[in-house]
C-alpha cells in the first residue's frame, strides 16, 4: 500500500513538473504570434488591400478579407513572402472606383478586376506596379483618357481594358511594351488613327480594337514587324482606304476581322500568303470585286464571310479549290450570274448564304454530295425547278429560297432531308399540292410556302408533322376546309390568308397554343364558337374578308393575351361584347364592315393599350363613350405587341349620335380621328386642338353646327382637315393658315360666310382646297397662286366676286390641274394669264358674269380635258385653237354671246347643239345655219367690171402659157414612177375647200367623194385620208397583196382605220366599182373585216376598213405566229363552232382569200355568198 502510495505522489509530482514547463514553453510563443500579428497589421500591402475594400460600394461581397486572417489567405490574392504578387478578382459584382492605395503593390504581377462595376479612371499612378504582367481591367465601367503612364510597365504580357468606356486616342507610347503578347482595346469610344508604333510590338498575337470611333487608314508600316500576330480584330470603326498589301506580311495570322468598316478597293493579291487564316469576316465595308484568284490558295480557310459588301461580280469558280471552307455568307453582294458548280468541290461546306443578291440560273447539280448543314438563297433570280437532289441533304437543318423564281412543284424528295428544321419557299412561282412527304423529317418546326401558286387541299398533308410550331401558306390557291388535325399539332403561327379555304373554322384550333391565326380572304363561314375562349396564348387573330356570320361571343374576353383582333368585312351582326374590355393586351380592334348594332362598349375605353380601334361601316348607335378613358395614351408599345396602323380612331359610316366627346381630346396617340357620316350634333369641341400628333380629322357629313375653332392651328402635325357637309357658320379662322404641314382642307357644303382668308397663301403645303357650297363672298385672295403644290381649288356655289386676273397674276409656277370656279359673280373679261397653267385639266368657270372674247391663247392648255364656260357673257368667235387640244373631251360654251362660224376641227366636230345654244349669231353646218356673206360696198361694186376685165386677161396670158408648156411637161411625167403620179394626183389639187378639178374640167367635192357607211365617220374627208396616211407613205403600209397595197391610218378623232388603195390594173370601171362598193357597205357579217367607206377618183379607188389589231389573216393561217395564242385571235364562232363541218367551211374560205394567184382569190360577193348560213 505504501508503495502505490509513494507512487501516486512521485506521479503527481511530474504532472506539475510538465504544466510547469508547458507554461515556460508558450510563453515565448505567444510573444512570437503578437509580434506577428503586429508585423501583420503593419505591413502595406495589407493596409492597400483594406483600402481598396474600404472603397467598394458593396464590400460585403469580399467577406473573406477580415482582419482576422492573413491577407496572403484572402480570397484573389495570392503573396511570396508576405508581398502580394497576384489580385485575381473577376466577375465578383465589385461596385466603385480603383483607389490609388491600389498601385503602391509593388510586387504584383498579376492585376485581374474583369468582368466587375468598378468606374473612373486609370490613375497614372499605374506606373508604380513596375513588375506587372497581366493587367485584366476589361468589362467594367472605367472611363477616361488610357494613362501613357501604361507604357512604363515594361514586364506587361497581357493588356485588356476592353469593353469599357475610355476615349481620347491610343497612346503611341504602348509602343514600348516589347514584351506584350495581348492587347486588347476593344468596345471603348477611342477616337483617331492606329498609331504606327504599335507595329513595334514584335512579340503581340493577339490584338483587338474592335468597336470603338477608330478612323484613318490603315498604316502599311502597322503589319511589317507583327510576324508574331494571330489574330486581328478591328470590327466596327470608322476605318477607310484600300487595305494595305502589307497584310501579307501577317505569315502566322489566323483570324482576321476587319468588318463594319469604310474600307474600300479590291482585296490585294497578296492576302493569299496568309496560308494558315482560318477565320476570313470582312463584312459591311466597301470591297469591290473581282475577287481575287489568290484567296484560293488559302488552304487553311474555313469562315469567309464578305457580306453586305459592292462586290458586283460573279462568285469566283476558284472558291471551289477551299478544300477547308465550311461556311460562306455572301449576303446583300450584289453578286450576279450563277451559282459556280465548282462550289460542289469545297467537301467540308456545311452552310452557304447567297440571299439578297441578283444570282439567276438553277441550282447546280454538284452541290447535291456537300455535308450541308444550311442553305440560303432569298431574293435572288434563281429560275427553274426546284431540283429534287435537294433531298439528297441528309444533314439539312434549314433551307431558304423565299423570292426567287423557282417552278414547277415541291418534289417530294424534300422528305429525304430527315434532319430539316425550317424550310421556307415563299414567293416563287410552285404550283401544284404540297407533298406528304414534307413531314417525313421530324424535327421540320417552321414551313413557309406563302407567295406561290400551290394548290389542291391540306387534308393530311401536314398530319404527321408533329413538331410544327409555325405554318405560313398565305397568298395561295389552296381550298377546302382548314383540317381539324391542325388543333394536335404544337402550331403557334398558323396563317393561311388570300387562299380558297371554306367551311367552319374547326373547334379543335381554339383549344391549342396558338399565339397568331390568321385566315383573312377565304371564303370562311358559320360563326366564331365559344371555345374561341380556350385560346388563352392568342396574340393576334386576323379573320378579315370572309363572310363569317353570328354573334361575336363574350367568352372571347378570356383572351388576356390578345394584341390584335381584326374580323373586318364579314357578316357579323348583333352586338359588340362588353367582354372586349378584359382583353386587356389589345392593341387592335378592327370590327369594321360587318352588321353590328348597339352601341359602343364602354369598356372598351379602359383598354390601356388600344392604339387602333376600327368600327366603321356598321349599324351602331348612341353616343360616343365619353367617360375618363384609358386608351389611346399608352406611348411606350410592348416590342411583342402586333399593332397595327397605330393611331387610328374610326367610326365613320355609323348612326352614332349626340356631340363629339371633348374627352376625345385627351386620346395623345391619336393619328387618324375618323367619325365622318354619322348624325353627331353640337359643336366641335376644341379639345380636339391639342392631339398633337393629329395627323386626319373627318368630321364630315354630320349635323355639327357653330364656327370652326380657331385653336386648330395648335395641331402643327394636322395634313387633312374634312369638316363639309355639316352646318357650320361664320367665317373661315385665318389661323387655320399656320397649319404648315396641312395638305387637304374640305370645308364644302356649310354656311360659312365672309371672305376666304388671304393668309391662306402660306399653306404651302395644301393639294386640295375645298370650299364650294357655301355662303362666302369677296374675292379670291391673289395669295392663293403663291401655293404651289395646290392642284384642286374648288369654290362652286359661292357669292365670290371681282376680277380672275388678281389670282392669276403670279400664276406662272402653278401646278394647279383642276379649278372650279363657277356658279359665282366673277366678272371682267377671261383673262389670258389662264393660259400660264399648264397643268390645268379641269376647269370650270359656268355661271359666272365673265366677259369678253376667249383668248386664243386658252388653246396652249395641252393637258385641259373638261372646260365649262357657258352662262357667261362672252362675245366673238370660237378659237380654232381651243377646238384642237388633243385632251379635250368636254368643251360646253352655251349661254354667251359669242359669234360665227363653228371651226371644224377636234371637238368642235362632234359638239352638240346643247353645247353651243344661246349664241344667236353662231353659224355652221354643227348649228344647221350657213354664215351669211357680208355684201360688199358700193365703191367695191363700181369697180367690179374693170375688176372683171382685168381678170379675163389674165386669164387668156395664163392659158396661152399653160397651151405651150403642156407637152413639154407630159412628155417627163411618162417616165415617172406610177406610183408617186398617183400620189402627186391626189394631194396636188387639194384646196381649202376640198374641191379637185379633173381634166374634164369638172368639180368634185372630196367630202363627197369618200362614201361613208359608219355613222362615227360621217365627217371623214378625202383629205383627212390623205393626213392620215402621210400621202401614202411606205412608212405606214400594213399589208400588200394582189388588188392593192394597205396602210395604216389614224383619223383626227383618233380612230385607226385601215385603207386599201387598189392597184389600177386591178380594177373595174367606175360604175361597176360604185354599185358593188354600195352593196358591200351594206353587208355585216360576224366573219368579215367591215367595209367603213370608198372613194373613186378617176382611175384611184380607195377601201376604207376597220383596223384588226392582230396582224393579218395570211399570218395567222401561215403559222408565223408573234407571242399572242391562236385562241387570243381566232374568231369565237370558229372556236365554239356547232359543228366539224361549219368549222371547215370558214377556214377552206379564209384559205381561198389567201391563194397565191389573185386571180383565184373570191370577190368579197362570193364570199359573202359563202358565209350564209355560217352564223
Amino acid at each position: 500500500m505504501v508503495s502505490v502510495f509513494l507512487l501516486s505522489v512521485k506521479m503527481g509530482m511530474g504532472l506539475k513538473l510538465v504544466f510547469l514547463c508547458l507554461i515556460v514553453l508558450t510563453q515565448p510563443l505567444n510573444s512570437l504570434s503578437k509580434s506577428i500579428a503586429e508585423q501583420e497589421g503593419q505591413n502595406p500591402d495589407r493596409k492597400s488591400l483594406l483600402s481598396f475594400k474600404a472603397s467598394l460600394e458593396n464590400p460585403k461581397f469580399l467577406t473573406s478579407w477580415n482582419q482576422s486572417t492573413s491577407h496572403c489567405n484572402w480570397f484573389g490574392v495570392t503573396c511570396q513572402l508576405g508581398r502580394v504578387t497576384s489580385l485575381v478578382l473577376p466577375a465578383r459584382l465589385l461596385k466603385g472606383p480603383i483607389p490609388s492605395s491600389l498601385y503602391s503593390l509593388s510586387s504584383l504581377t498579376v492585376l485581374d478586376l474583369s468582368a466587375n462595376q468598378l468606374f473612373g479612371e486609370i490613375s497614372p499612378q499605374i506606373s508604380n506596379l513596375k513588375h506587372l504582367k497581366q493587367l485584366c481591367l476589361s468589362d467594367n465601367k472605367l472611363s477616361g483618357k488610357l494613362p501613357a503612364q501604361l507604357s512604363e510597365l515594361t514586364h506587361l504580357e497581357t493588356l485588356k481594358l476592353g469593353l469599357n468606356s475610355f476615349a481620347g486616342e491610343i497612346p503611341p507610347d504602348l509602343g514600348n511594351l516589347t514584351q506584350l503578347v495581348t492587347l486588347d482595346l476593344s468596345g471603348n469610344a477611342l477616337t483617331g488613327s492606329v498609331p504606327s508604333q504599335l507595329g513595334e510590338l514584335a512579340q503581340l498575337e493577339f490584338l483587338d480594337l474592335g468597336d470603338n470611333h477608330l478612323s484613318g487608314s490603315l498604316p502599311p508600316i502597322l503589319f511589317d514587324k507583327l510576324h508574331s500576330l494571330t489574330s486581328l480584330d478591328i470590327t466596327n470603326n470608322s476605318f477607310y482606304g484600300a487595305i494595305p498589301a502589307e497584310i501579307g506580311n501577317l505569315k502566322n495570322l489566323t483570324d482576321l476581322y476587319i468588318g463594319m468598316n469604310k474600307l474600300s478597293g479590291q482585296l490585294p493579291p497578296e492576302i493569299g500568303y496568309l496560308s494558315r487564316l482560318e477565320n476570313f469576316f470582312a463584312p459591311s465595308c466597301m470591297i469591290t470585286g473581282p475577287l481575287p484568284e489568290e484567296i484560293s490558295r488559302l488552304e487553311s480557310l474555313g469562315k469567309l464571310d464578305l457580306s453586305y459588301n459592292p462586290l458586283k461580280c460573279s462568285i469566283p469558280k476558284f472558291f471551289g479549290k477551299l478544300q477547308k471552307l465550311e461556311i460562306l455568307n455572301l449576303v446583300y453582294s450584289e453578286l450576279k450570274g450563277s451559282i459556280p458548280a465548282e462550289l460542289g468541290n469545297c467537301k467540308n461546306l456545311k452552310t452557304l448564304v447567297l440571299s439578297f443578291n441578283s444570282l439567276s440560273g438553277s441550282l447546280p447539280k454538284e452541290l447535291a454530295k456537300l455535308p450541308m448543314f444550311a442553305f440560303s438563297a432569298e431574293r435572288n433570280q434563281l429560275s427553274g425547278p426546284l431540283p429534287s437532289w435537294i433531298g439528297e441533304w441528309s444533314q439539312m437543318q434549314s433551307l431558304l429560297l423565299a423570292s426567287n423564281k423557282l417552278s414547277g412543284q415541291i418534289p417530294p424528295e424534300l422528305g429525304n432531308c430527315s434532319s430539316l428544321n425550317v424550310i421556307s419557299l415563299s414567293n416563287n412561282l410552285l404550283t401544284g399540292e404540297i407533298p406528304n412527304e414534307l413531314c417525313n423529317s421530324v424535327p421540320l418546326s417552321e414551313i413557309d410556302l406563302d407567295g406561290n401558286f400551290l394548290s389542291g387541299s391540306i387534308e393530311d398533308v401536314f398530319l404527321r408533322c408533329t413538331n410544327l410550331t409555325q405554318l405560313v401558306l398565305f397568298n395561295n390557291q389552296i381550298h377546302g376546309p382548314i383540317p381539324g388535325y391542325l388543333g394536335q399539332l404544337p402550331l403557334m403561327v398558323l396563317e393561311i390568308d388570300s387562299n380558297q379555304f371554306s367551311g367552319q373554322i374547326p373547334t379543335t384550333l381554339w383549344n391549342t397554343n396558338l399565339m397568331e391565326f390568321s385566315a383573312a380572304n377565304n371564303f370562311l363561314e358559320g360563326s366564331l364558337p365559344v371555345e374561341i375562349g380556350n385560346a388563352v396564348q392568342l396574340q393576334r387573330l386576323v379573320l378579315s374578308n370572309n363572310i363569317l356570320g353570328g354573334c361575336i361571343p363574350k367568352e372571347i374576353g378570356n383572351l388576356t393575351a390578345l394584341s390584335v383582333l381584326n374580323l373586318n368585312t364579314n357578316l357579323l351582326e348583333g352586338t359588340i361584347p362588353g367582354e372586349l374590355g378584359d382583353c386587356v393586351a389589345l392593341t387592335t380592334l378592327d370590327l369594321g364592315n360587318n352588321r353590328l348594332n348597339g352601341s359602343i362598349p364602354d369598356g372598351i375605353s379602359d383598354l390601356p393599350q388600344l392604339q387602333c380601334m376600327v368600327l366603321s361601316r356598321n349599324v351602331l348607335s348612341g353616343i360616343i363613350p365619353s367617360k375618363p378613358s384609358l386608351y389611346f395614351r399608352e406611348t411606350n408599345i410592348p416590342d411583342l405587341s402586333f399593332y397595327q396602323h397605330r393611331g387610328v380612331y374610326d367610326l365613320s359610316h355609323n348612326q352614332l349620335s349626340g356631340p363629339v366627346p371633348a374627352e376625345l381630346g385627351k386620346l395623345l396617340v391619336v393619328v387618324d380621328l375618323l367619325l365622318n357620316d354619322n348624325n353627331l350634333v353640337g359643336e366641335i369641341p376644341v379639345s380636339l386642338s391639342r392631339l398633337t400628333n393629329l395627323t386626319t380629322l373627318d368630321l364630315s357629313g354630320n349635323s355639327l353646327t357653330g364656327s370652326i375653332p380657331p385653336d386648330f392651328c395648335y395641331a402643327s402635325k394636322l395634313q387633312g382637315l374634312y369638316l363639309g357637309n355639316n352646318l357650320l357658320s361664320g367665317t373661315i379662322p385665318g389661323s387655320l393658315s399656320n397649319l404648315g404641314s396641312l395638305v387637304k382642307l374640305n370645308l364644302t357644303g356649310n354656311k360659312l360666310e365672309g371672305s376666304v382668308p388671304l393668309s391662306f397663301g402660306d399653306l404651302k403645303e395644301l393639294t386640295h382646297l375645298d370650299l364650294s357650297n357655301n355662303e362666302l363672298d369677296g374675292e379670291l385672295p391673289s395669295s392663293l397662286s403663291s401655293t404651289l403644290n395646290l392642284v384642286g381649288l374648288y369654290v362652286q356655289q359661292n357669292r365670290l366676286s371681282g376680277h380672275l386676273d388678281k389670282l392669276l397674276s403670279s400664276s406662272a409656277a402653278w401646278r394647279i390641274e383642276t379649278m372650279n370656279l363657277s356658279n359665282n359673280m366673277f366678272d371682267g373679261d377671261l383673262p389670258r394669264s389662264f393660259s400660264n397653267l399648264s397643268y390645268l385639266t379641269y376647269l370650270d368657270l359656268h355661271g359666272n358674269k365673265l366677259a369678253g372674247e376667249i383668248p386664243p391663247e386658252f388653246g396652249n392648255l395641252m393637258q385641259l380635258q373638261y372646260f365649262d364656260i357657258s352662262g357667261n357673257r362672252l362675245s366673238g368667235q370660237i378659237p380654232d385653237k381651243l377646238c384642237t387640244l388633243v385632251n379635250l373631251f368636254y368643251l360646253n360654251l352655251a349661254e354667251n354671246h359669242l359669234e360665227g362660224l363653228v371651226p371644224r376641227s377636234g371637238i368642235c366636230l362632234n359638239l352638240s347643239r346643247v353645247s353651243l345654244s344661246g349664241n344667236e349669231n353662231l353659224c355652221g353646218r354643227i348649228i344647221g345655219l350657213d354664215c351669211k356673206v357680208k355684201s360688199s360696198s358700193k365703191s367695191f361694186l363700181m369697180n367690179g367690171w374693170g375688176l372683171a376685165g382685168l381678170s379675163v386677161g389674165c386669164m387668156i396670158l395664163i392659158l396661152g402659157v399653160a397651151f405651150g408648156l403642156r407637152r413639154w411637161i407630159s412628155r417627163g411625167s411618162r417616165q415617172a414612177d406610177s406610183e408617186e403620179m398617183v400620189e402627186r394626183k391626189l394631194t396636188s389639187f387639194i384646196g381649202q375647200d376640198l374641191y379637185l378639178f379633173s381634166s374634164s374640167g369638172s368639180k368634185e367635192n372630196l367630202g363627197i367623194s369618200l362614201a361613208i357607211f359608219q355613222q362615227s365617220l360621217l365627217k371623214i374627208t378625202l383629205e383627212d385620208i390623205l393626213e392620215a396616211t402621210n400621202n401614202f407613205c411606205k412608212t405606214n403600209i400594213i399589208g400588200d397583196g394582189g388588188f392593192g397595197t394597205v396602210y395604216q391610218a389614224t383619223l383626227p378623232d383618233g380612230k385607226t382605220v385601215a385603207v386599201k388603195k387598189l392597184s389600177p390594173a386591178k380594177t373595174q370601171g367606175n360604175r361597176e366599182f360604185i354599185a358593188e362598193m354600195e352593196t358591200l357597205g351594206k353587208v355585216k357579217h360576224q366573219n368579215l373585216v367591215p367595209l367603213l367607206g370608198y372613194c373613186s377618183l378617176g382611175e384611184e379607188k380607195l377601201l376604207v376598213y376597220e383596223y384588226m389589231i392582230n396582224g393579218s389573216l395570211d399570218l395567222w393561217l401561215r403559222n408565223r405566229t408573234g407571242t399572242l395564242g391562236e385562241a387570243d385571235v381566232l374568231d369565237p364562232t370558229v372556236l365554239k363552232a356547232d359543228s366539224r363541218e361549219m368549222m371547215l367551211r370558214v377556214l377552206n374560205i379564209a384559205a381561198a382569200c389567201l391563194s397565191d394567184d389573185p386571180a383565184k382569190r373570191p370577190s368579197m360577193r362570193q364570199v359573202c355568198r359563202c358565209l350564209t348560213g355560217v352564223e
